[in-house]
């Protein structure tokens, strides 16, 4: 695949499985062996592959029911991509062993996916974790 259909997959995965809140499509964009290093801090020992990225995006999705993901910057390079992001939304629900707050967070991120025969085979992802935890409530500047 060209870079830009790598681009295009990645904003795709994010539109229809975050924005649009449809899990069951993980199999379409992950592959069954694929790795995520972000997983490892917050499913830990998770297998990876498309059922650990939906159920991480999952947890996300039930604590933030609003959630909406933006690509502030997207680059494309042979089989990586490089997204800087932003969600947003209110936490309705426990996020982990958090509890709602019921306040509207708005969060960045920087994600990598290397994309292997038209799917995600590996990613990195950065988000400003801190920054969240100060906007609901859960530690103070």
């Amino acid at each position: 695949m060209s870079a830009l259909s790598n681009l295009f997959l990645c904003r795709r995965f994010a539109q229809r499985m975050i924005n649009e809140r449809n899990l069951t499509l993980a199999p379409e964009f992950i592959a069954e062996s694929s790795v995520h290093h972000e997983l490892d801090g917050v499913l830990p020992g998770s297998p990876g592959g498309p059922g650990a990225m939906a159920e991480f995006l999952g947890l996300y999705l039930s604590a933030f029911p609003d959630l909406r993901i933006v690509f502030e910057d997207a680059l494309a390079d042979r089989d990586r991509v490089v997204t800087r992001w932003r969600f947003e939304g209110t936490q309705d629900g426990p996020l982990k062993d958090l509890p709602a707050s019921g306040r509207r967070v708005s969060v960045e991120g920087i994600r990598i996916d290397r994309i292997e025969n038209g799917k995600i085979a590996e990613s990195w992802m950065q988000m400003d974790t801190l920054a969240l935890m100060e906007q609901i409530g859960a530690v103070y500047p």
